[in-house]
């Protein structure tokens, strides 16, 4: 037996399937603009530290919804690898100089990974392949429990630091010690002035008119001379150079002498002057008395004859000097 709906009960069986239609085009447009439809493009990527993202986790490129997360991985060197997808209208955007990173973007909130957009000369990102990474940092990581007992930990120290600086100014003598400081700073200025001055005058003096290009040019000709004449001059004497080593040494020695005199010279050096004044003094007095004694009746012939002597032997040398010795001024 048929079962008849009256008319109240169609109307309901109207609004019933309507309502359901509505629903599945509802769900049906959500799955649309989601891309549950769409193709999608796997990557991956690895962070030191992923807090905060989890599989779900919102992928924009440019601010724009691009994908999700799909797995978080712990790998064997303790970094977190992170496979994502992105929708296939995004793929020609991802190039290989693009980059993931972590952010958030209010200040509270979940994190989302963010793909930046490649350059267009670079070459496009192939499926599957690593991205690289950015680690970012923001406030409420800083605040988060992991970081924040690290953080005061070190602001601890240097809090403390700071007090034994601050105990150290406020002693007496470090104070006037740290006053003398800036008290010396001035006149030390006014040196390095004097002395930055004496620096510009020297390098103008060093330019003017190429006189410090000229010195390096002289020394190069010097020193090009030098190249050519010592082969020659080792060719020309081979004992040039036992020479110079013999007169080297003799020079050591005479210096070495000259130190085991300097005491004594230092010794008698104060009674030199009075010395050589009174020698100077007896000698004037023996010319005196000589002459005193060239002039006596008892000396003055001999002294005559003995000068006569001495022209007729000077003469008589001179007369039989060969020719060979005078030319060579023997």
């Amino acid at each position: 037996m048929k079962h008849k709906f009256n008319k109240y009960e169609r109307v309901a069986g109207v609004f019933l399937l309507a309502a359901v239609l509505g629903v599945l085009l509802t769900a049906v447009s959500v799955a649309v603009r989601q891309g549950w439809f769409a193709a999608k493009v796997y990557y991956s990527t690895t962070f030191e530290n992923a807090d905060g993202i989890h599989p779900g986790t919102l992928v924009q490129m440019a601010g724009l919804r691009a994908g999700a997360v799909e797995d978080v991985e712990l790998e064997a060197d303790n970094k977190i690898k992170v496979n994502f997808y992105v929708l296939s209208k995004f793929q020609a955007r991802i190039r290989q100089d693009s980059s993931a990173q972590l952010i958030r973007p209010f200040i509270i909130g979940d994190r989302v990974l963010e793909v930046t957009v490649g350059s267009e000369d670079s070459k496009p990102m192939l499926p599957y392949q690593m991205l690289a990474s950015n680690e970012t940092m923001d406030i409420m990581s800083l605040l988060s429990g992991k970081a924040l007992g690290s953080n005061l930990a070190k602001l601890s120290v240097t809090l403390e630091n700071l007090a034994h600086l601050v105990e150290a100014l406020t002693s007496k003598d470090r104070t006037q010690s740290l006053v003398r400081i800036f008290d010396r700073l001035d006149p030390l200025l006014a040196n390095v002035e004097v002395m930055a001055s004496e620096m510009t005058k020297l390098s103008r003096q060093a330019t003017y008119k190429g006189n410090l290009q000229n010195v390096v040019s002289n020394l190069a000709v010097t020193t090009q001379e030098l190249n050519n004449i010592l082969p020659e001059l080792n060719r020309a004497n081979p004992e040039l150079a036992k020479d110079v080593a013999e007169m080297s040494k003799n020079l050591a020695g005479l210096t070495k002498d000259f130190r085991v005199l300097g005491p004594a010279l230092n010794a008698v050096g104060p009674e030199l002057p009075q010395a050589t004044k009174r020698a100077v003094e007896a000698l004037n007095e023996t010319v005196v008395m000589l002459k005193a004694m060239q002039k006596s009746m008892f000396i003055r012939g001999s002294v005559q004859e003995v000068r006569e002597e001495e022209a007729a032997t000077a003469a008589a040398a001179a007369k039989n000097r060969k020719p060979a010795d005078v030319g060579t001024g023997k």
